[in-house]
């Protein structure tokens, strides 16, 4: 079957939509500022943003500092998610908590956590001294874990207001550390961010 002019013109540009249409898909540098912003969402920048002001403001307080020498402990407790996205908040608080231990300033703890142990092994191989198969000798005792000094908490919340085609959402990130010894809150502070956005609008 031949096609006429007409024919091959609509083939030709139905060939060029479905070009046009493609997906097409780039690696990006996670620390430059090509990744997208989008309104709604955290965005991996926003993450890092926060982090980073987040740990500048606390390690230039100074409470992490200990007169005797000894580096403060320091356990992850909740960070409580106010917004409207489904978000993983380990993004901020394991940003902040490398960051404190490649200051050298203070360690921190993985037996305990706000939401349970990160990781259970510190408990499970105290468990082992009961069991036949393990030579009791290199067991690690009960007794010899030690408790963290301070506790890294926080809240993340989410206003948005839309005017017309245009929307805009506030991302308020709220970071407090606490001196477990008294309860009282020894650091505080604020990231804020605040992004806008129109109706089939794309910023990078």
């Amino acid at each position: 079957m031949k096609m006429n002019n007409i024919g091959w013109v609509a083939a030709a540009a139905g060939m060029m939509l479905v070009s046009g249409c493609a997906y097409q898909s780039v690696r990006i540098d996670p620390a430059s500022n090509q990744g997208l912003t989008t309104v709604d969402d955290i965005n991996f920048k926003d993450w890092q943003i926060a982090a980073e002001k987040g740990v500048n403001s606390l390690l230039q307080s100074g409470v992490l500092h200990r007169a005797d020498g000894r580096k403060t402990i320091v356990m992850v407790s909740v960070v409580k998610n106010s917004t409207a996205q489904h978000i993983n908040t380990n993004i901020l608080t394991d940003k902040i908590r490398q960051a404190i231990l490649r200051s050298g300033m203070a360690v921190t703890t993985t037996a305990v956590s706000g939401a349970g142990p990160e990781d259970a092994a510190s408990k499970q191989v105290r468990q082992l001294a009961a069991d036949p198969m393990f030579n009791g000798a290199t067991v690690q005792r009960n007794g010899t874990a030690i408790a963290p000094d301070m506790s890294l908490a926080g809240e993340i919340i989410q206003q948005q207001t839309q005017a017309g085609s245009a929307t805009e959402s506030y991302f308020f990130f709220h970071m407090t550390m606490t001196d477990l010894k008294t309860g009282l809150a020894v650091w505080e502070d604020n990231v804020e961010i605040a992004k806008q956005g129109s109706t089939g609008s794309i910023g990078w």
